[in-house]
This record gives C-alpha cells, sequence and structure tokens, in this order.
C-alpha cells in the first residue's frame, strides 16, 4: 500500500477556493434501489465535499508520481509531525478519500531485486 500510486479521480471536480480550501463534486455512487430512491424522491445523484487547507494541500500533491509512501514524508515535514502520527493520519485520509471513489491507487509491479533465479 504505501508503495501505491494515489490518482485523482478524473471524474470529480476539484475547485481551489480562496480560503486554501479544495471544493471536491461527485457523483454518489448507488445501485440500482439507491438510484430509484433518488429519482422517486427527487435527491441528488451529486455530492460535495469541502477540503480544509491541510487536506487541499495533500490532494494538491496527488500527481499520478507521487507514492502514498511519498506523501507520508510530506505530511511529517510539513506539519511537523513524527513518521508514525503523519502515516496514521495520512493512510486514514487517503482512506476517506478512496471509499468516496475521489482517488484511486495504481500499483506498481514491484522492481527485480538481483537475480533470483539462482
Amino acid at each position: 500500500m504505501l508503495e501505491s500510486v494515489p490518482r485523482l479521480n478524473p471524474a470529480v471536480r476539484w475547485d481551489d477556493l480562496e480560503s486554501g480550501q479544495m471544493m471536491a463534486a461527485y457523483k454518489k455512487a448507488g445501485n440500482g434501489l439507491v438510484r430509484a430512491f433518488r429519482m422517486l424522491f427527487t435527491v441528488p445523484d451529486t455530492a460535495q465535499l469541502l477540503l480544509d487547507e491541510i487536506g487541499a494541500k495533500v490532494v494538491r500533491r496527488i500527481d499520478g508520481v507521487r507514492t502514498v509512501q511519498d506523501l507520508i514524508g510530506y505530511v511529517a515535514q510539513e506539519f511537523k509531525l513524527n513518521r508514525r502520527e503523519a502515516e496514521v493520519s495520512l493512510l486514514k485520509y487517503m482512506d476517506l478519500l478512496g471509499r468516496r471513489n475521489l482517488i484511486g491507487f495504481e500499483v506498481r509491479p514491484a522492481a527485480k531485486r538481483g537475480n533470483d533465479d539462482s
């Protein structure tokens, strides 16, 4: 997980706000029953999530190149946290964004280490 690369969902609209915060607008997930309920009761199928300044700083660093490990290092340094505090906080935040389908994770194959045929 730590070597995976988070990627922003291209279907999400990310808006930077003057306050330093960020607004994510996205389509809600749901099965057929949930969609029927939304239509019947005219419940919107879109949602917004307001990211505070810290969350917005992290999301701005998700570029399809940096790994989760890289982001943990950034959070530790930027917010003066020890590595463990940064890891716990960031993984919880990544889980929240992932559950809402705002981000996904690319898992890259591990690099070959020496000659494994011996």
